[in-house]
């Protein structure tokens, strides 16, 4: 939908998607690979009421951290201008990252329990509930694009929203469902015990598949040094987005 709001906007949104956003999801996704570890670890052991507390720590520990990662996309403006890109390209790439902001935080609790269920065999529901969330999103993304008129902030925003429907979907999904009745029993205060020691099985896994998904984000970088960045930047998210 972006693209339909000019070449400018989609090189904007390109290269926050590509560039700034793929580093926080490189983070994002190795810190919950470690909530697969631990829960299937415990799961096997019939720990069950291990991986609650476990979940619980990963979702304390990765929404500090997107916070901090946060302030990155407030101010990703200045980032890509001292890089050598555009300046149009840069106030539009910020723009767009300053709507992503709710979503970033939305995608750090989404991708612990995710993982928390992934761990149980639970993949169908989660499923079911991304692919509703998509038609969800395609239709208030068309709603804010072509007939609210909301720009480029508006569309980051209803991808936000969406997400946040998600993470609301997901979490009812493991408080009401029996399927979470022996792993998950509630909120405790044994989440915060232990936290420095996941900490470090977390960032150690962050950084292993953060490395291999990088190469992405440094290859769009170097795209916006390309004369008419533009439409290097808008092909590129053209190429990437495609299967």
């Amino acid at each position: 939908f972006v693209g339909h709001l000019g070449e400018l906007e989609l090189a904007g949104a390109s290269i926050t998607n590509i560039g700034i956003q793929g580093l926080a999801y490189g983070i994002m996704l190795g810190m919950s690979t470690a909530v697969q570890t631990v829960c299937g670890q415990a799961y096997g052991a019939r720990r069950y009421r291990a991986m609650g507390v476990v979940c619980q720590r990963a979702l304390v520990l990765q929404f500090v951290t997107a916070v901090a990662i946060a302030f990155f996309y407030w101010y990703s403006g200045p980032f890509l201008r001292l890089i050598g890109q555009a300046e149009d390209v840069a106030v539009a790439g910020q723009l767009y990252a300053h709507g992503l902001v709710p979503q970033l935080l939305a995608f750090a609790l989404f991708c612990p329990m995710q993982r928390f269920l992934q761990a149980q065999n639970i993949v169908n529901p989660v499923a079911y509930m991304v692919l509703a969330v998509l038609v969800f999103h395609i239709f208030i993304s068309w709603l804010a694009v072509f007939v609210l008129s909301f720009g480029l902030l508006g569309a980051a925003l209803t991808l936000s929203f969406s997400w946040w429907v998600l993470v609301a979907l997901t979490w009812a999904y493991i408080i009401w469902s029996p399927t979470c009745k022996e792993t998950w029993t509630g909120l405790s205060m044994l989440a915060f015990r232990g936290l420095w020691g996941y900490a470090k099985l977390a960032f150690a896994s962050a950084v292993m598949l953060a490395l291999e998904v990088w190469y992405v984000q440094g290859f769009v970088l170097l795209t916006g040094f390309l004369p008419n960045s533009e439409i290097a930047l808008d092909s590129l998210s053209i190429w990437y987005s495609t299967p």
